[in-house]
């Protein structure tokens, strides 16, 4: 009811108003001309009475007196400026005044009815106050941003990126057709399942930041590369971030790997493709586990390169742990540097746990680890499975003695 008041006293203003200003327009154009007119006589006068360039010469008393004559005559056809005041009354009082009939219009104070204050209000005023008020998760903007909804009908768990201001604010400003249908398209060609894009995206929703032809650069890159469809497609899915770094990113590690272990093109492929993020891995990294494996370890150029393609996660694990249990299967339970390059899976193991088992086994008698002699236990199933399986197909006990056993130690 108050905006329907607001409303009535908005247009009564606006009408007086109208009124007011054509009034003033018809009085300046009455006065105008009459000024001009005056103006004119003024100006004829005025020319009437200009001396001659020549100077006049009165010769003679007639002559003056007809002189005299000639500008009392002109002066009384002057108009005084006092009537021309009177003029201008008049013609104010000529214009006829407009009456404005509320009544007519229909919106007199009587027909309206304010609200009370404690009346139930069923007017809509949701777009009375901002569109989009901060929030602290992005939920709030799911049922008035497109972007939002399409992102979502994907798979993509918007609510791990939260934290992210700036990630949130590019995708509430960002048009879904315009802006990110593109990028959705490149990944399809690229070879990205559909039903992948949503965990590719929640990894990488920084992809709709790169420009698309950069992102053309780097698989025309891998192309070059020799790199098949099919293998582009499985480094994309196994590392989502790998079109994030530059092509002379991606060309520095390759020619790492590949002049430090002396790897030919295609173990260069081979390496890419089994584990492409120990490409993208942090280069200070890297070169810190390879001089552990060459130095600290003792593993000659070619056992290195046998680890680095057959378990090339030893490079991105940390280096202290891998170190500890080299030392502790080399040194205490013996294994040499071949029994351990063949079953390299061990230096992946913390130390902790095969340090428990392995003594499990000592106490038990059954530590023997040559494929050779009888009771032969494999690395794999020492460290691999739960303790359940490990008591019952590697100890050949119950789990509640292997439970009793790690209270005792």
């Amino acid at each position: 009811m108050w905006s329907m008041r607001c409303y009535v006293c908005i247009r009564n203003a606006k009408q007086i108003y109208d009124i007011n200003t054509n009034a003033l327009r018809f009085l300046s154009s009455q006065s105008i001309n009459n000024i001009v007119n005056y103006d004119k006589k003024v100006e004829n006068v005025n020319n009437s009475i200009r001396p001659n360039t020549r100077p006049l010469m009165i010769t003679s008393q007639f002559e003056e007196r007809d002189l005299n004559e000639k500008t009392n005559n002109l002066t009384n056809e002057i108009t005084p400026v006092e009537n021309l005041k009177e003029v201008e009354s008049n013609v104010s009082n000529s214009i006829p005044k407009l009456k404005l009939d509320v009544e007519d219009l229909g919106i007199s104070d009587e027909n309206i009815k304010l609200a009370k204050a404690l009346d139930t209000c069923t007017e809509d005023l949701s777009d009375i106050g901002q569109y989009q008020l901060p929030s602290y998760n992005i939920a709030k903007y799911a049922n008035t941003s497109d972007t939002i909804q399409r992102l979502m009908k994907l798979g993509v768990e918007l609510y791990k990126h939260e934290t992210n201001v700036d990630l949130m604010e590019f995708f509430l400003s960002k048009d879904f057709e315009r802006d990110l249908f593109p990028y959705i398209r490149f990944l399809h060609d690229c070879g990205i399942p559909g039903d992948y894009f949503g965990k590719f995206l929640t990894k990488n929703p920084y992809i709709f930041k790169q420009d698309m032809d950069d992102l053309h650069t780097r698989i025309r890159y891998l192309r070059f590369h020799q790199f098949d469809i099919e293998m582009i497609k499985v480094i994309l899915c196994k590392n989502p971030t790998w079109l994030n770094y530059s092509t002379r990113s991606i060309d520095t590690k390759l020619g790492y790997f590949q002049d430090n272990f002396h790897l030919t093109g295609q173990e260069v492929r081979q390496l890419t493709v089994k584990n492409s993020k120990l490409i993208t891995y942090k280069m200070s990294h890297i070169m810190e586990n390879t001089f552990a494996i060459k130095e600290e370890m003792g593993f000659n150029k070619i056992e290195s390169k046998v680890l680095l393609m057959t378990q090339p996660r030893l490079w991105m694990k940390c280096r202290k742990n891998i170190t500890d249990t080299f030392d502790y299967a080399h040194n205490q339970m013996k294994l040499s540097h071949q029994f351990i390059l063949s079953q390299a899976y061990v230096l992946l193991c913390r130390k902790r746990r095969l340090e428990q088992r392995h003594m499990f086994l000592v106490k038990l008698g059954r530590a023997q680890y040559d494929p050779t002699l009888p009771l032969y236990v494999s690395l794999k199933s020492l460290i691999c499975g739960t303790d359940d399986e490990f008591c019952q197909n590697v100890a050949k006990t119950s789990s509640d003695t292997y439970q009793l056993y790690l209270k005792s130690i």
